[in-house]
């Protein structure tokens, strides 16, 4: 095999690979024995036919394709693996030149790892912010944990706002039962707007032990596809009434609830917690901002495709999440109201930035030469699974499998980078705390004397009422990418 290399206009590097006669007549052969079982030639069993017969048979050319394959993958690499400089980023464009009894020539044009023009990337000042705890936020807090021991209690009255309502419920539309349009028992919070359309005002003023027909009308843009637009009537029977009723804030609920034995001990741990949770949040965002300076400070040339893959990559990413939460693309697009293309047209920025991120860093690791040694993996390794302690980094790769390794082994390495980071730049001082931050005195009380009761109705799952709403997660500080997550309700659930 012979090859030579040249930059193209658009900088992409084309492989020219030659195939002699001997090579090729060897990777023909390889293909026929591969292959022969595929053919049915008369006066042969299936498999014993001769390469010529088969030829004959099904033409000259009949195992060109596979041994033109199996060419490509042993000399590309080959030919690929002493250019040391040359580091593809995307699957390479492949093209046959030449084909014939004689040989092969391929064209095989590769998008190199781009050259990255690292700028400041050392002594930067990043300055912490300041952080604080309003009164409003300690009882915010409180409320939730009020909340999260909220009893609900059945009552004789009418159903209000608020209550949360024990019902029977059949829906119909044109007079036929659809699918998932029926549930009993079931516990639905009225004014939650987890029903469609007016659904739950329609029950407010109802008692236990009264029916309605509800009637209601499904959304134009409603992801069951039947039953878009189309209006509905659901049977409904109250089956019970249920109010909220929360505890009373004191020191008997500091007491049930947690360590302390009074609400002000309670209120000024809540602070404490508060402050500890925002600092870090500043401390993340500090190294955040580090990372943006640096990223600005570099120049790269991005490749065109490298940004379509890494935007294909969060399209797969997001597809892969709604699939755990029962819709898939198609739906969340006809929900959303937007195409494909512009689904990823939406997320080109983020993707090019991205990439440039990632290419900074990796520069910025060869250049310092960092690494993570076999001594670190394994004490890594051991310092988790310290019950199952290994002795080799084989084993290690062995119970962790290949892909969890390299993740494993990543995760290692950029935590190595961003110390380093943060030991050559300046973080400045510590994160100023406007808050008193009293620290809470632990109180001594018997495990005995806890008591925290929680009371919930069990919801059955109904498809056929629920609305479905979507929402955003936030970008971690590792890859720098925002992701698009969804959540389903269920349908007269929107």
């Amino acid at each position: 095999m012979k090859y030579t290399l040249k930059t193209l206009d658009d900088k992409r590097i084309e492989f020219v690979i030659q195939v002699e006669k001997k090579e090729w007549d060897e990777a023909l052969e390889n293909a026929y024995k591969e292959n022969k079982a595929k053919y049915n030639i008369q006066g042969f069993r299936k498999g014993h036919a001769p390469r010529k017969v088969i030829e004959k048979t099904y033409g000259d050319t009949v195992f060109y394709d596979d041994a033109a394959s199996s060419c490509f993958y042993r000399y590309y690499f080959e030919a690929l693996s002493k250019e040391k400089g040359v580091e593809p980023v995307a699957s390479p464009e492949v093209a046959i030149n030449k084909i014939d009894d004689n040989g092969l020539e391929l064209s095989v044009k590769v998008t190199p790892k781009p050259e990255v023009k690292l700028g400041k990337y050392k002594g930067l000042d990043i300055k912490a912010g300041k952080v604080s705890v309003s009164k409003d936020e300690i009882d915010h807090e409180l409320e939730h944990l009020r909340e999260s021991r909220v009893k609900f209690v059945s009552v004789d009255r009418e159903i209000k706002t608020g209550d949360t309502a024990t019902i029977d419920f059949s829906g119909s539309v044109d007079n036929v039962k659809f699918e998932g349009g029926s549930a009993t028992d079931y516990d639905l919070e009225i004014g939650s707007k987890s029903f469609i359309d007016n659904f739950e005002e329609q029950l407010v003023g109802l008692k236990k032990g009264d029916k309605k027909n509800v009637e209601v009308k499904f959304p134009e843009n409603y992801h069951v596809d039947n039953l878009k637009g189309k209006p509905a009537i659901f049977e409904v029977e109250i089956k019970d009434v249920k109010e909220k009723v929360f505890p009373e804030l004191n020191d008997k609920f500091a007491d049930e609830v947690s360590e302390f034995s009074t609400l002000e001990e309670l209120r000024n741990d809540t602070e404490r917690k508060l402050l500890d949770r925002k600092e870090k949040e500043e401390r993340s965002k500090q190294e955040n901002k580090l990372i943006d300076e640096i990223v600005d400070e570099a120049t790269v040339e991005i490749p065109q495709i490298m940004v379509d893959e890494q935007v294909e990559d969060y399209i797969k990413d997001f597809e892969y999440r709604l699939s755990y939460q029962g819709l898939n693309l198609d739906g969340y697009l006809r929900y959303a109201g937007i195409t494909l293309d512009e689904l990823k047209k939406s997320r080109v920025d983020d993707a090019r930035r991205t990439v440039k991120t990632r290419l900074v860093l990796e520069k910025i690791i060869v250049d310092e030469k960092l690494d993570i040694t076999d001594k670190e993996l394994l004490e890594k390794f051991n310092g988790i699974d310290s019950k199952n302690k290994v002795k080799s980094l084989e084993d290690v790769r062995k119970t962790m499998g290949e892909e969890q390794f390299n993740y494993f082994a990543n995760s290692m390495l950029l935590n190595k980078l961003m110390n380093f980071l943060k030991e050559n730049n300046n973080l400045e001082g510590k994160i100023e705390k406007e808050g008193k931050a009293t620290s809470a005195k632990k109180t001594t009380t018997s495990a005995s004397s806890k008591k925290a009761t929680t009371s919930s109705g069990s919801k059955k799952t109904a498809t056929g009422v629920k609305k479905t709403s979507t929402k955003k997660a936030e970008s971690s500080k590792e890859d720098k990418v925002k992701k698009t997550t969804t959540t389903k309700k269920s349908s007269a659930k929107k």
